[in-house]
């Protein structure tokens, strides 16, 4: 026990500094969209190393942490969060469900060859003959989705199958 508090009185504190400075400047990179990619996961995951640091901090000082509890300028703070919370969540907009990317993939999947094809930078018959040299016998007005269920392959693979190659990358400077 003695040992934890000891890393708990080191750690705790500092750690949770640091790292709220760490999430408050990825936040705001992120909020202003000057970049996502990297930023993004960094941000999630020092977010979630900060939580748990936050604990860790909540539990090296529980007395102050008890004391301050019975505040009343701490309920009517923890209040007006909750309120402006649920505010957000109430106001925001209604999103709808499932990864857009998945919906658009299962779209095409069902979409005709004849569509499809025009959709991914080809035509149908370089389509069709995309799938004969897989193996795969279609027609104009067939699916990926069925003929994936019927040959007893993944959809994906046949969209690599379809797929126009893509034109030589030009070297970056």
């Amino acid at each position: 026990m003695k040992c934890l508090d000891s890393a708990l009185r080191r750690y705790a504190t500092p750690g949770t500094a640091v790292l709220s400075v760490a999430v408050g400047v990825t936040g705001v990179i992120l909020f202003f969209r000057l970049t996502k990619g990297a930023v993004e996961a960094i941000h999630e995951w020092l977010g979630m190393a900060f939580a748990a640091l936050a604990i860790l901090h909540v539990i090296r000082h529980r007395g102050s942490f008890a004391q301050m509890l019975r505040q009343p300028s701490l309920h009517i703070l923890a209040g007006a969060i909750a309120m402006g919370v649920a505010a957000f969540i109430a106001l925001a907009p209604p999103r709808p469900p499932g990864n857009p990317l998945i919906r658009l993939a299962r779209a095409m999947e069902r979409a005709p060859i004849f569509q499809l094809a025009p959709a991914i930078g080809s035509n149908t018959n370089a389509v069709l003959a995309r799938l004969r040299q897989a193996g795969i016998s279609a027609e104009p007005g067939d699916t990926l989705a069925v003929l994936a269920s019927f040959h007893h392959r993944q959809p994906g693979e046949l969209f690599s199958t379809i797929l126009p190659p893509l034109p030589p990358q030009l070297p970056r400077d």
